[in-house]
């Protein structure tokens, strides 16, 4: 079967990039969809990412991790300047 819908000038762009970085035709790209929400598929985690949680270690404080983030954000914003 042959349907055709409207794609609003706003969303044109953004399926046509998504469409190419999952390596599919916007056609394609749109059933995927299509078909994950009629399937009423739900993006779950593996049990092994599952199993990840609780296990990162850090001795650190938080001041002192958000310090660290802050850091390392301050120090590539300023390489990509120059």
């Amino acid at each position: 079967m042959k349907i055709s819908i409207y794609i609003p000038k706003d969303l044109e762009e953004p399926l046509l990039a998504e469409a190419e970085d999952a390596g599919e035709s916007p056609s394609m790209f749109v059933q995927s969809l299509v078909r994950g929400r009629l399937e009423g598929h739900r993006q779950e985690f593996s049990e092994q990412f599952a199993a990840l949680a609780g296990s990162w270690e850090d001795d650190r404080s938080v001041e002192e991790i958000l310090r660290d983030i802050e850091e390392q954000r301050e120090s590539a914003e300023r390489a990509l300047l120059r």
